[in-house]
């Protein structure tokens, strides 16, 4: 879709910073792009040095207080709202057993990957409201569906998906009679950094871990961002 505000979670690296790279490349197109520490968000700043259209904005979807300073950064690029929301941002560093996993990566994970998403909803709810398209989509996880079990512990990261996937369907229940379409989306299984971390310790310590990632398709960002561009941008209510 063209002539859209998009706001994009955790768009400093991987598949965040290439749904800002992709939807911007249509001059129409308003991209709020938000990272942790923008200065060190080096692929991002260029982007946005590049295109008056990509505005970087400061947030910690883990701190609670970062959405309390949203508004003077949004007054200006916003004020008109905000058309679609993509949430993105999220951390997958548990590999382990539930046994083995401590209590607080579990409460990072929630904290990041259930928690986070809500709190964004909450901060940016005023700014989609003004839109008519209204949509909100989650980047959630295979790892977060009970009914297709995905066959390897992911312990707080799969839980706090699992969570997510809960708030997606409650979000798509409480907002539809005001116009809003909410989806989750799976990714694929995506050639970023966290992969490349996690893969390298499950063939270390889960034996056949390979064999068995290799039935599934492995994505680039771009390749991930694409496809998930592809359905937001067809869904309907």
């Amino acid at each position: 879709m063209s002539g859209k505000v998009y706001f994009i979670s955790g768009a400093n690296r991987g598949i965040g910073y290439e749904f800002a790279k992709q939807l911007s490349s249509i001059p129409s197109n308003t991209v709020i792009a938000t990272a942790r520490d923008p200065a060190s968000a080096t692929d991002l700043q260029e982007l946005a040095n590049s295109n008056p259209k990509v505005h970087i904005v400061k947030l910690d979807v883990s701190d609670e207080s970062s959405f309390d300073q949203l508004d003077d950064q949004l007054k200006d690029i916003a004020a008109n709202g905000i058309d679609i929301l993509i949430s993105n941002a999220g951390v997958a560093q548990s590999y382990k057993t539930l046994l083995e996993t401590p209590k607080e990566k579990f409460i990072h994970h929630y904290n990041v990957n259930a928690l986070g998403p809500i709190f964004l909803v909450k901060a940016l709810y005023k700014y989609l409201q003004k839109s008519q398209t209204k949509q909100i989509a989650f980047v959630s996880s295979l790892a977060g569906v009970i009914n297709d079990f995905f066959p390897f512990s992911t312990s707080a990261y799969g839980q706090s998906k699992a969570a997510l996937n809960y708030t997606v369907k409650e979000f798509s229940f409480e907002l539809e009679s005001e116009g809003f379409t909410v989806v989750a989306l799976h990714p694929g299984t995506v050639s970023t950094d966290l992969l490349k971390t996690a893969s390298a310790w499950y063939e270390e310590n889960v034996p056949g871990f390979a064999e068995a990632l290799s039935n599934y398709e492995t994505l680039t960002p771009e390749e991930s961002a694409k496809r998930q561009i592809k359905i937001i941008n067809n869904l309907s209510k």
